[in-house]
């Protein structure tokens, strides 16, 4: 019968053993130091100065020092005061505290977990890795995020690395495992995009020199082709960088047409007076270039342009004076002839072209209209028309004192106006009338004059709508008025329609009086 157990080397009791607790103890104590293994440390070559009973230690040293000496490769375990060497078997693992990492003894060296991951020859996430594919991941998706525990990390780059230009360094995009693209350096070092339909037949619509920078699109070194045919294409000729076809009996055209000693016609609308041989300063208001637009109508094109913006020279050029302004040339519903709509100005202004009415047609919703008539600017609610500018305002009063008989409510006749934008107060009415609808605020101020000895109890004032109280407000004094100092202020806003007119009203009860002229105002003004 063996003296210790195969695995572990714990002594075992013999038969009629005495003492044998101490057999026993000593197999407990090989126990509580190599099951669940943990160490403290493995890179003393010397034992510490005050350890403590039960501590662990792996002693890799090639020839540790002091008590541990001739335990290279061994368990140093602190025991009854003294250290006590394990030899490890194959196969044991260990716990290293000051490292957080878990070693396992091969039988030769104590190698760390994180080696043995980073050497690790395949391995598989979900799925099982093979010769070819080392690393394999079946998941709907993949994460690779910025390292938030490094300090002053942030960013993350995937490399591809392939041995030489002739290799590929690529992506593939597979359809049940057959490839449809491949995305990366292929057999160079130009970066390029391939699609098959097949997974066998490639073709490459895309590459990026890694010389020059620059790409190639379409065919091999082919032109990029906008084409309406669905036919094959012959090929196009060396060095064609652009091709555009039309289908078959048709035409393709690209138009920019030049009148007026406009120059050579191009995309960069480069303009001249004279002649292409001997240009001249370009003209105020001349086109310096422009886009159309037409199309076909019932039975053909049209043969102007319905839609245009044109670039204008304001003035006649020089070498230090050139400004420019932009038109917008658009076609009304209903009509044929383009005219212009907005323009650009050189000093940066926006300019709206003013029409004598509001417009109906096409009218919507965030439009913007200079009107003529109105001399306002006017904004489309997406119902109506309403004006944002010029709104209008007046300031009135009266150049007499106005008799007022008791217990009559009687206008106030107002026939002098100091402002009137709009022309909205009518003097010989007294009154103001909305030129559109809207809501208008109101002022109105009297002061009372006394009629000989009447002696009025009441002064009020109101506003009057289309000849009837407004109902929106008034003002009154009541109880002995004072000659000259007892004074009404109204204040109001009224919703009204296009044609409505206010009036400023009063009456005294008990007597007779005036409204007196001197203090007498009547103001209003169209609300935004």
């Amino acid at each position: 019968m063996p003296d210790t157990t195969r695995n572990l080397a714990l002594p075992l009791i013999a038969g009629n053993q005495a003492q044998k607790h101490v057999t026993h103890n000593e197999a407990l104590a090989l126990l509580d130091a190599l099951v669940q293994l943990a160490c403290l440390d493995k890179d003393l070559a010397a034992p510490p100065a005050n350890p403590a009973e039960g501590d662990r230690y792996l002693v890799v040293a090639a020839n540790p020092t002091g008590a541990w000496a001739g335990l290279s490769g061994q368990v140093a375990c602190r025991r009854d005061g003294v250290w006590v060497g394990l030899v490890p078997r194959p196969g044991w693992f260990a716990f290293v505290a000051d490292e957080a990492e878990l070693y396992t003894f091969t039988g030769a060296a104590w190698i760390g977990f994180r080696t043995t991951i980073a050497t690790l020859a395949r391995l598989g996430v979900n799925t099982g890795a093979d010769a070819t594919n080392r690393l394999a991941v079946k998941s709907d998706a993949v994460l690779f995020s910025w390292d938030d525990v490094t300090p002053g990390a942030g960013s993350l780059r995937a490399s591809v690395n392939k041995k030489a230009a002739g290799n590929d360094a690529a992506f593939a995009f597979q359809t049940g495992f057959s490839t449809r693209a491949l995305f990366g350096t292929l057999g160079g070092d130009d970066v390029a995009l391939k699609v098959s339909p097949d997974g066998t037949a490639f073709s490459t619509p895309l590459t990026a020199s890694a010389a020059t920078g620059r790409l190639t699109l379409g065919r091999i070194n082919g032109p990029l082709e906008v084409s309406a045919n669905a036919g094959t294409l012959p090929d196009a000729p060396a060095q064609t960088a652009l091709r555009v076809s039309g289908a078959d009996g048709v035409a393709p055209r690209l138009v920019l047409d030049g009148f007026g000693g406009n120059g050579p016609a191009n995309l960069a609308f480069r303009a001249a007076a004279g002649t292409a041989a001997a240009p001249g300063a370009v003209q105020a208001g001349l086109s310096l270039g422009q886009v159309s637009a037409s199309g076909y109508g019932t039975t053909g094109y049209s043969g102007s342009p319905r839609a245009q913006v044109q670039f204008v020279a304001s003035e006649t050029w020089t070498d230090a004076a050139q400004g420019a302004r932009i038109l917008v040339r658009t076609c009304p519903m209903g009509t044929l002839a383009a005219a212009t709509a907005v323009t650009f100005e050189g000093n940066g202004s926006l300019g709206l072209v003013p029409s004598a009415a509001d417009p109906a047609a096409e009218a919507a919703a965030g439009q913007l209209r200079f009107n003529s008539t109105q001399t306002a600017l006017k904004l489309h609610t997406g119902t109506a028309w309403t004006r944002i500018s010029n709104f209008a305002k007046a300031a009135a009063s009266t150049n007499f004192d106005n008799y007022i008989a008791a217990g009559a409510w009687t206008k106030v006749q107002f026939n002098a106006a100091d402002s009137n934008e709009q022309g909205a107060f009518a003097a010989a009415g007294n009154r103001f009338v909305a030129p559109e609808a809207g809501l208008y605020r109101f002022a109105a101020a009297l002061a009372y004059k006394r009629n000989g000895t009447s002696a009025p109890t009441a002064f009020e004032v109101q506003f009057y709508r289309n000849g009837a109280a407004a109902g929106r407000g008034r003002a009154a004094a009541t109880g002995t008025l004072v000659d000259g100092v007892t004074a009404l202020a109204l204040t109001s806003a009224l919703k009204l329609a296009a044609g409505d007119f206010v009036e400023v009203w009063v009456r005294f009860t008990g007597a007779d009086g005036y409204a007196a002229a001197a203090d007498s105002f009547f103001g209003a003004q169209q609300m935004p």
